[in-house]
């Protein structure tokens, strides 16, 4: 979880609440390295956090749609 994210959760009272992270440790799942504008980024984590998920659930979410909508 992000610094950010952390800060968010004390404010809002929810310290004791944990989250799983990332999915490294999975078989199926690789690692992704992709660069994007900072504004654009910084928009992804604040939409992360409104939605109470991680940014990769977003990142993986966006994907499938993309594919499914161009490929399905």
């Amino acid at each position: 979880m992000s610094k950010f994210a952390k800060v968010i959760q004390t404010v809002k009272g929810e310290e004791g609440q944990a989250k799983v992270r990332g999915k490294s440790r999975r078989e199926d799942y690789v690692g992704l390295k992709v660069y994007i504008p900072k504004e654009l980024h910084r928009r992804l984590k604040l939409k992360a956090l409104e939605m109470g998920k991680e940014v990769f659930e977003l990142v993986e979410e966006a994907l499938k749609a993309l594919l499914d909508k161009t490929h399905g």
